[in-house]
Formats: structure tokens, C-alpha cells, sequence
């Protein structure tokens, strides 16, 4: 095995990252564009071609493939160039995308998830080419997409759907703490209401109070049983995030309403998961001739599962002990990736692996290691060699 060590570019690797950082790609609104003008020549000088598809309501997103010889695997490597937003800048200890670099740590918004798992792919690459290492076949296509975190509609939903997704195996980029990750949970966000009857509070018997109706659904909502288990992910769960209700003091309320987020597991399906819901409600409406209901779903995220015996689990698993002469267990979240549209829609297997840690996303003052994006850099670099160098 030729050691990839020598041929890293540290210097090049944390400038890649922070000028991936100092571009603002806060979603909402999502204004990926500027990343992927960035991101477009780069990769062209590469040696990839390069294609820009826009989604319907105009979000850039990347496909970018290199191909070495004929035939051969295609092993997908997939980032998220959008990022939550940063909230108030007079939070941070520092403007969160200015990039700043200091002891080791790169820190804006963005550094951990994920702009420094696509910035240590990219340098992966370019690690390759130096070595002088001949690749005889196979290829590498990049999605770098928009919208992850909203869910993924304008990103690889859209591409899903345009039948623009093939290969054998994929890398989602997500910062994992460079462990290997093969599962994570879905998501079922619904908004439930409980209608009433409006009166003055000074005759309240001559109205139907929603939110005392509201408060006996929460009840039976949170009786349904979370029994199921997985071995990495443990049990679903449910968590009520809003409640709104009433217009003012004196007035008896007509209307309340709360968002729910069900976190789902693998096997898990929507139509079950809604069933459980609705016959506890139902139950209400037997009880309670006043009882009304309405409910509507917000938003939905697949559950996915990787076999740990696909090729791309074992092959990266072998890859990070190649680098760290540590054998790493597999790790599951409970939060949800792009990965399930790989899983899911596309039967494609997937490992998710990133330099960033999940403990950063999201946070202020979220950062990343140095020394995270040189190994991630190594291990990727490691995968695709190990990946592409076997035949079909």
C-alpha cells in the first residue's frame, strides 16, 4: 500500500475550507449559487465535467463525474452545500463566515456540516493524482446539492426525481467524527388542530374551549407505546415542538395547534406510523361528541438502512483502519441525511462518513479540527482507491 500521507496538502486543504466557509449559503432562502460557481472551475481543472441543474424554484445543484478508462465501478460522493443560518452575528466570537483559522481549528458556519467533508473529498482527489497512482477503471460523480437542510427537496429529492442517480456506492459527506455511519432515523412532521367554539370567557359554557380539547390529545398522543428497538438507533420517538392557541385573555378559543416531529426507524412506515396517531384520536371523538380534529403533514423524511455487509460498509471500514490502525464500530443517527435518497429510491448503498463532528452542527461558533480534515482527506483518498480498484 503506498503511503497517501506525503502526497496531503494541508495548506491547500484548509484554504479549500475556509473559502468554502466564507461563502454564505444560508438556507433559507438557499443561496447555494455562489458555492457553485466556486465549485464549477475547480472541479473542471480536475478533470471533471461539470453539469448545473437547477431545480424548479431555481436552487443550484452539481453533478460533476470523472471517469478513469472504461467500465469499472461508479462510487458517488454526495455534500450538502447549504448551511442552517447563523443567526445573530454579535453571537459569535468571530463573524461566522469569515473562515477563521486558529489552533488547529477552522470556524464559521458551515465548518463542520458540512463544506469541510466536501472540501476533504475534493483534496482526496487531488491527493490521487499526486500520488501517481493509475486508476485502470471506474468513476467518480459528485452530487453537490442544495437544500439538505429543508429537507432536501430542491437538492437530491429533485434530482431523485429526474432520474439523474447512478452508481454502485456512495459516500454522504456528513460529519460523522469520522466514524462510519449506515443508519439513520426518519422523520414525520405533522401539525395537528383542535377546533372549538369562540365566547366570551365570562360564559365560557357557551363556547368549546380548543385548547382544553388540545390538552387531552397530548395526553393520548403521548400513551402511544414506543416499543420497536433498533440496534443502533434505539427507539422512535415523538416530541411536540409548537403550540399556538387563543387570540386573547377574555375570549374563549377556537382553534390550537402543535407540530409534532415522530422520528422513525428503519421498517418503520408512514402509514403505520399515522394509523397509531389516528386511532388515538379517534378514541377521543368517541369519548367526547365536541371533540374536532384536523390534520395535516408538513414535511416527511424516510428512515435508511446500509447493510453493514455491503461493499462499500466493508470498504470503508477497512479504510479508516488502514489510516488510524483503529477498527471502528458502526454508528447510526438520529437525525436525517440524503443518504435515504441514495437507499431508498435509488438501491444505491451508502456510507456516511465526514470530518465534522455532529456535537458542532449547528451551533454557534461550530467549527472543525485540522487535523480531522487531513485523516478524512487520507481515508477518503484510501476508499476510492481500495473501491475503484475492484472489478466487476
Amino acid at each position: 500500500m503506498i503511503n497517501l500521507n506525503r502526497f496531503i496538502k494541508k495548506n491547500d486543504l484548509v484554504e479549500l475550507t475556509a473559502r468554502l466557509v466564507q461563502i454564505p449559503t444560508e438556507n433559507p432562502p438557499g443561496n447555494e449559487k455562489l458555492a457553485a460557481q466556486f465549485l464549477k472551475p475547480l472541479l473542471s481543472r480536475m478533470g471533471f465535467r461539470v453539469r448545473t441543474l437547477l431545480s424548479p424554484k431555481g436552487r443550484w445543484n452539481l453533478i460533476a463525474e470523472r471517469r478513469w478508462g472504461r467500465g469499472g465501478r461508479t462510487l458517488i460522493f454526495n455534500g450538502h452545500l447549504d448551511v442552517v443560518p447563523a443567526g445573530d452575528p454579535s453571537q459569535w466570537k468571530d463573524p461566522p463566515f469569515r473562515g477563521k483559522r486558529h489552533k488547529g481549528r477552522i470556524y464559521g458556519r458551515g465548518a463542520s456540516d458540512m463544506k469541510s467533508g466536501i472540501a476533504s473529498f475534493i483534496h482526496a482527489l487531488s491527493i490521487i493524482d499526486r500520488s501517481k497512482i493509475h486508476l485502470h477503471q471506474g468513476a467518480v460523480i459528485l452530487h453537490l446539492v442544495s437544500d439538505e437542510e429543508s429537507h432536501g427537496h430542491q437538492g437530491m429529492g429533485f434530482l431523485t426525481q429526474r432520474g439523474r442517480i447512478y452508481g454502485d456506492g456512495a459516500i454522504v459527506g456528513e460529519p460523522s467524527d469520522l466514524q462510519p455511519v449506515i443508519a439513520h432515523k426518519g422523520a414525520l412532521w405533522l401539525r395537528i388542530s383542535t377546533l372549538g367554539k369562540s365566547a366570551h370567557s365570562a360564559r365560557p359554557l357557551l363556547g368549546v374551549n380548543a385548547i382544553e380539547k388540545m390538552t387531552k390529545l397530548i395526553h393520548q398522543i403521548n400513551l402511544i407505546p414506543m416499543e420497536k428497538e433498533h440496534p443502533l438507533l434505539g427507539k422512535p420517538t415523538l416530541s411536540i415542538g409548537t403550540i399556538q392557541g387563543g387570540t386573547k385573555i377574555n375570549i374563549v378559543p377556537d382553534c390550537c395547534s402543535i407540530e409534532l416531529d415522530r422520528r422513525m426507524l428503519p421498517g418503520e412506515k408512514k402509514e403505520e406510523v399515522l394509523k397509531e396517531i389516528k386511532e388515538r384520536l379517534h378514541s377521543l371523538e368517541r369519548q367526547d361528541p365536541l371533540f374536532q380534529y384536523r390534520m395535516e403533514e408538513i414535511d416527511f423524511a424516510e428512515p435508511s438502512e446500509t447493510d453493514p455487509e455491503a461493499e462499500i460498509v466493508k470498504i470503508g471500514v477497512e479504510a479508516i483502519q488502514e489510516v488510524t490502525g483503529k477498527k471502528p464500530p458502526l454508528r447510526a443517527f438520529s437525525g436525517f441525511t440524503d443518504s435515504r435518497f441514495y437507499i431508498n429510491q435509488c438501491c444505491i448503498p451508502t456510507l456516511i462518513f465526514g470530518p465534522g463532528d455532529t456535537n458542532q452542527s449547528h451551533t454557534r461558533d461550530e467549527s472543525v479540527g485540522v487535523e480531522a480534515l487531513v485523516l478524512a482527506a487520507h481515508i477518503y483518498a484510501q476508499i476510492v482507491i481500495n473501491y475503484l480498484s475492484i472489478k466487476r
